[in-house]
């Protein structure tokens, strides 16, 4: 199994190409970083790296692995950072579209207000064309249309 410690393990050793530059990195024994990649690699059934006397290098596995992995890494930290604001009262998000026919300046007042009467909710704002809050608030990316010609389409 691979957690986030490992993931981070993992591209420690890719950018410093050793196990103990990575150890003095992650402030850990070599042989500890040497055991959380093997465990990963095992568990995957793959070689992430080419193990040579002093230094290590990525295998094309371990290229994707740690391109995968960093993504992964952001996605649990922005997950971990959305479940501490939720836990600590942040309310969450509201995506609008708002329709290029608005003057911008009527857009910026409109966040200034929307932050004034409520700080704890994340405001996204998307700019569409023609029908295209329409089809934003159809297709579900937004829950709000500003801007909306009367003309629904079908």
């Amino acid at each position: 199994m691979w957690s986030e410690y490992s993931l981070e393990v993992v591209d420690a050793v890719a950018r410093n190409g050793s196990f103990s530059a990575a150890a003095q990195e992650l402030h850990r024994v070599p042989s500890a970083v040497s055991y959380t990649v093997r465990q990963l690699e095992e568990w995957l059934a793959v070689p992430l790296f080419v193990r040579r006397h002093r230094d290590v290098e990525l295998t094309p596995a371990g290229v994707w692995f740690l391109k995968e992995g960093r993504s992964v890494i952001k996605k649990m930290q922005i997950t971990r950072q959305q479940c501490q604001q939720i836990a600590n009262g942040w309310r969450g998000q509201l995506a609008i579209a708002v329709d290029n026919i608005v003057r911008p300046e009527r857009t910026r007042q409109m966040i200034v207000d929307f932050y004034r009467h409520f700080d704890d909710v994340e405001l996204l704002v998307f700019q569409e064309v023609f029908n295209g809050v329409w089809d934003a608030l159809s297709d579900g990316r937004v829950e709000l249309a500003i801007g909306a010609t009367q003309a629904i389409p079908v």
